[in-house]
């Protein structure tokens, strides 16, 4: 009724009202939340969020005191806003907070109006209810009023509760399916990664093999003793797959690989193999564990490369590290082949792959007969 009468007096023209000091306050405290709802600090520092709770609630606190205009509604709202604003801890306290705040202003606004005579109170009763019996509509339209108050900040609060749980709940919905395709896109990535290496492990020493076989095959009638040799040599070389296949276990078990110490091994046995023969230059610090296995098959699958297609007699390799990064070099002397066919091949495809999955780069420069350079930089 004191809204509808300071809002639109002209309608209330014969009924004598006074506007109080409390009248005053409410309109400056409507006026400050509509300036603060224009502003939504969501990303904003969290000591910035705080003052704007704070400045809302303590708007709040002097309505309680010095009015009868009930603001209750206003408090709930922005205990909702604090959910989305704060951390939970300080959505807890300042729930206690304002709870203990707006009853201690409830309990001094009762007792004001305890402590006024009884004739005041007499006074304000009947004025009250004058003003019914000269306007009778008037109780009809503060009814209204009251209940339009009231319904408005809930129904929102309501509605924004359950959008808010609904986008939740959406939200949930779109992680599973999220995460669903993750499982299979890793599963996807870990077959890769296991052919991948399977191919680069024994790749070379399984083709050194077969040319051993294939020689003895060859030579069993005509040079019986390079035919035993060439099957001694086999049989070497599945012993080595056996211990290659235990030791990158091993490796993987205790979370140690020399780098250096297992390039210097591969070297030894591909000169073993008689194809060809390798200078190498190898000088490279402890790096982790997963840039060495990553280096090492990269290194592996250059020399299966060269091994089965080059026809190379020498090989230069060197790797050392540069203040640039990590530099490893492969060059023969073999047949080479066009630049437009590097692209294609599980072997060199995968030799990129590896190289990308250090964030480096990998270049391959071959002429037809004048042999191959792959150079390959990856980052400190």
């Amino acid at each position: 009724m004191v809204t509808l009468r300071v809002l639109f007096p002209i309608l209330y023209e014969p009924i004598p009202y006074e506007v109080s000091s409390g009248d005053y306050l409410n309109f400056a405290v409507f006026g400050i939340l509509a300036i603060l709802s224009c502003w939504f600090p969501l990303r904003r520092p969290m000591w910035q969020r705080q003052v704007y709770i704070f400045l809302e609630i303590g708007c709040l606190i002097p309505s309680r005191m010095f009015s009868d205009w009930g603001l209750d509604p206003f408090l709930y709202l922005f205990l909702v806003k604090s959910c989305f604003l704060l951390r939970r801890r300080d959505v807890i306290i300042t729930a206690i907070l304002a709870g203990v705040a707006w009853n201690f202003s409830y309990a001094w606004r009762l007792m004001h109006h305890l402590s006024m005579p009884v004739e005041q109170i007499q006074e304000r009763i009947q004025a009250d209810l004058q003003a019914v019996r000269e306007v009778p509509q008037l109780m009809v339209i503060d009814a209204i009023f009251n209940n339009i108050v009231i319904y408005v900040p809930f129904s929102l609060l309501i509605i924004l509760l359950c959008l808010t749980l609904i986008s939740e709940r959406k939200s949930r919905q779109q992680a599973s399916a999220l995460a669903e395709e993750v499982e299979v896109l890793a599963a996807d990535l870990e077959r890769t990664r296991i052919a991948r290496d399977i191919h680069d492990s024994l790749g070379h020493t399984l083709t050194t093999l077969d040319v051993q076989l294939e020689l003895a095959q060859t030579l069993h009638s005509a040079n019986p003793d390079r035919a035993l040799q060439a099957l001694n040599r086999a049989k070497g070389l599945a012993s080595q797959s056996l211990q290659e296949v235990r030791r990158a276990v091993s490796a993987m078990r205790q979370g140690k690989f020399n780098l250096s110490a297992e390039l210097e091994i591969l070297v030894e046995q591909m000169n073993q193999a008689q194809t060809f023969r390798i200078e190498a230059q190898i000088d490279l610090p402890q790096l982790p564990q997963q840039v060495s296995q990553q280096l090492y098959l990269i290194v592996k699958e250059g020399l299966t490369n060269i091994q089965k297609h080059s026809q190379a007699s020498a090989v230069n390799f060197w790797a050392h590290m540069t203040s640039e990064g990590i530099s490893l070099g492969l060059a023969d002397d073999g047949i080479g082949f066009e630049d437009q066919l590097s692209s294609t091949g599980f072997g060199l495809r995968g030799m990129k792959e590896r190289v990308q999955m250090l964030k480096g780069q990998m270049k391959i420069h071959s002429t037809h007969g004048k042999g191959t350079l792959i150079q390959v930089t990856i980052p400190r």
